[in-house]
């Protein structure tokens, strides 16, 4: 009995532990994941074994530098990637359902099982061909750069030696559109309406350009009331805002209550923005953005009956700060209150400074052409 125990044993030990999958390459599921490790029998095993310690223990899989990874392997590791920046809160949990949609598209319309050396500058020009017939301008954009963004990481962290010439696809040129902004009647109404928090949101919105995160992460260390001041780095960009409040903005503020570290709460004391994880049946985790601030600032317009377009939201409160700090004639300041790293992006904000815009008209004809006056 213990002699056919130990023979089952060997036997089984013995048993070539990758499968044949009918893509012809051999692979493995582990943990709920399947995993291919190439088409030649001795260097998938090889591979294999190479990895298993850390591919049973749930780590991040180690590859070496080979340009023979599967297109769906690839995917699946940088989304893990970004996955366990999501949980660190270093990514928000919308980025990642479109970094997700974006990368299935992207398998789909090249074949999961296509090898990442088979990808040509043909197959990314077709690619973009097939985004700009279904997406938006800005959609189009946004798929390009996470597929770009995702070659960038696989070489940057030695996943592949080499990738594909994805410099070989630009993003579509956009042409900019005037945005909305509110006007003062439209402020003071906001304000009217608004219970203390909201109306202290709006205020940091107008005075500092905080958009929904920065009021959802500002703690009451971030803040010197005495001085009136706020230091609240951006989150997004790392970009330090050691900023100046209005007298108005610090008032409200001081109203009110201290519930935690944060200073503002929803009614059930969560924070107004924040990442929830669903697990569905099939195993399969998602994560959902949910953000309290705008679905009540939404109400809010409707509770004012400022009739406002598509697209018209409590960022668009960031935006209009932005545009009233650029007609004091100083992008510098500009760029500083919006925490951005450089000024281009800081323009995207600004609207319609056309005074402005003649004044500098002007002042150059008067260094240009010269005269009596």
């Amino acid at each position: 009995m213990l002699q056919n125990i130990i023979k089952k044993r060997k036997t089984r030990s013995d048993k070539f532990p990758l499968t044949l999958h009918p893509t012809g390459q051999f692979c493995k599921k582990i943990k709920g994941k399947l995993y291919y490790f190439g088409k030649d029998k001795k260097i998938a095993l090889q591979r294999y074994l190479e990895q298993a310690a850390f591919l049973h223990t749930g780590k991040t899989i180690l590859i070496e530098k080979e340009d023979s990874l599967a297109l769906k392997t690839l995917c699946n590791l940088y989304l893990e990637y970004q996955e366990k920046k999501v949980q660190a809160n270093n990514l928000s949990a919308g980025h990642f359902q479109d970094q997700v949609k974006s990368l299935r598209k992207f398998t789909t319309f090249l074949g999961q099982y296509c090898e990442i050396e088979q990808i040509g500058t043909l197959d990314l020009q077709n690619y973009k061909q097939k985004l700009l017939k279904c997406f938006s301008a800005q959609r189009v954009n946004l798929n390009i750069g996470i597929m770009k963004a995702m070659f960038h990481w696989a070489k940057k962290n030695d996943v592949l030696k080499n990738i594909p010439n994805i410099d070989a696809i630009n993003k579509v040129k956009i042409i900019k559109k005037e945005r909305n902004v509110f006007i003062p009647e439209h402020i003071l109404k906001l304000l009217q309406f608004s219970d203390n928090q909201m109306r202290a949101m709006i205020l940091l919105g107008l005075n500092c350009g905080f958009g929904c995160t920065d009021c959802a992460e500002l703690k009451w260390n971030d803040l010197d009331i005495d001085n009136s001041r706020v230091n609240l780095p951006r989150s997004k960009t790392g970009i330090g805002r050691n900023l100046l409040l209005w007298q108005d903005t610090v008032d409200t503020i001081a109203k009110l209550p201290k519930r935690g570290e944060l200073v503002f709460y929803t009614r059930n004391g969560n924070p107004w923005v924040r990442t929830i994880k669903n697990i569905k049946a099939d195993g399969t985790v998602k994560y959902v953005n949910d953000n309290a601030i705008s679905k009540s600032f939404s109400k809010l317009l409707k509770k004012t009956g400022i009739k406002a377009e598509k697209g018209v939201g409590f960022y668009t409160l960031r935006r209009t700060s932005a545009t009233m700090a650029a007609r004091s004639g100083d992008p510098f300041a500009v760029q500083k209150l919006l925490g951005h790293a450089d000024l281009k992006m800081a323009t995207t904000y600004v609207q319609d400074v056309s005074e402005q815009t003649d004044q500098v008209v002007n002042n150059m004809r008067k260094l240009i052409i010269p005269d009596a006056s």
